[in-house]
């Protein structure tokens, strides 16, 4: 009996024993699983927080990246759009020091040369040496050549001349000549003059020379004579012809000798408003009875060259030519030619000006001398 109470109680003992050391271990364990599990939360979160970064980071250096090659391709832009406007602003300023000195053309033409032929000075000039097809500027030469052969009593200009049917036939701008009609060689030489009349042109060479091909020789022969050194003539109005060529420095070397040469051609045949051959057609120049001073000389156009315009002018006593080659249109042409004019005047101007003021005191100057020179005597 007691025996076996002993081992109950025994029993009973070592499950309180048990249950206590089962306490004892959970106690001692959950610290340790909470600081540990504490630990690995803690450990997480550094991974987290460091990782977190880490894994965004390479996103971000791409942004960075991405911006600052905005900002560099932004700022080069930049730096371009401001060097081509200033390279524009230059050019521009560059440019309006050129057309001030005379050296380029601020409209669209080819070539162009102006020349003081009182004083021998070139007003201004652009491309004057570059060859370019004269178109009728041609006639010019054509008629120089006649007035020689007038002037050494070869030719007459009250002498009758017979159409021929190349001369009628001739294309172009013409006087509506036919095929043996006879007319008077100055009223060819008007006719060339006023109206740019092709058949004109061939009915007087062939008169004065022949043959178009002689006068033609006889023109070419002229121009070097001339100084015309960049020219060659292949037809005697200035048709299209391959090789057929001229200057703006030549066309004005020729006027300055035709001039000279034959002063009364200007009066007899390229200032008339009118041709009065067969009709009142206007004379082709633009700026004949439109602009003060202009007295001459001739206009032309082939689709290879564009407009061509030689003007003659005389203002305050001084003689001007002006040379337009290649305009590409009439409107330019007579607004270049205008312009140029314009020009010439106003240093004319400005020329007479300075002259003045000198010579007022000079005037000045003498008549102090004189008053002091008084005064020394009645001392």
């Amino acid at each position: 009996m007691l025996s076996r109470l002993f081992t109950h109680r025994r029993r009973r003992f070592m499950r309180c024993i048990a249950l206590l050391l089962v306490l004892l271990s959970c106690c001692i364990s959950a610290p340790s699983d909470t600081a540990a599990a504490q630990k690995g939360a803690t450990k997480a979160a550094q991974h987290n927080a460091t990782a977190g970064p880490a894994r965004k980071k390479p996103d971000a250096q791409v942004v960075q990246a991405a911006k600052e090659k905005n900002k560099s391709a932004a700022s080069r832009q930049n730096a371009a759009v401001q060097k081509k406007s200033g390279g524009t602003k230059s050019a521009a300023v560059r440019e309006k020091a050129a057309v001030k000195a005379g050296k380029t053309a601020p409209v669209p033409v080819k070539a162009y040369i102006t020349m003081d032929l009182t004083h021998k000075t070139v007003v201004n000039a652009y491309n004057a040496d570059r060859p370019i097809a004269p178109a009728s500027l041609t006639k010019v030469l054509t008629m120089f050549v006649i007035l020689d052969q007038v002037k050494a009593g070869k030719l007459s200009l009250d002498g009758m001349v017979r159409i021929s049917r190349k001369a009628a036939d001739t294309g172009g701008s013409t006087i509506n000549l036919h095929a043996g009609q006879r007319v008077r060689l100055s009223d060819l030489l008007r006719g060339m003059a006023v109206a740019s009349g092709n058949d004109a042109a061939v009915a007087a060479a062939q008169h004065a020379a022949g043959s178009e091909q002689s006068f033609v020789r006889l023109m070419n022969r002229k121009a070097k004579a001339l100084g015309m050194t960049r020219s060659v003539f292949k037809n005697v109005h200035g048709l299209p012809a391959q090789g057929q060529q001229s200057t703006a420095r030549d066309l004005l070397v020729m006027t300055r000798s035709y001039l000279a040469a034959h002063p009364g051609a200007l009066g007899l045949f390229h200032s008339r408003p009118y041709l009065d051959l067969q009709s009142l057609r206007p004379n082709t120049h633009p700026l004949l009875g439109h602009v003060e001073g202009v007295d001459g000389l001739k206009t032309g156009y082939v689709a290879s060259s564009g407009y061509n315009l030689i003007t003659t002018a005389r203002y305050r006593n001084t003689r001007l030519v002006s040379v337009v080659l290649g305009a590409p249109s009439k409107e330019v042409r007579l607004q270049e030619a205008g312009r140029l004019l314009r020009d010439a005047y106003a240093r004319v101007d400005a020329a007479e000006a300075k002259k003045a003021a000198t010579g007022s005191r000079k005037k000045a100057g003498k008549t102090q001398g004189l008053a002091g020179t008084k005064r020394s005597a009645a001392g």
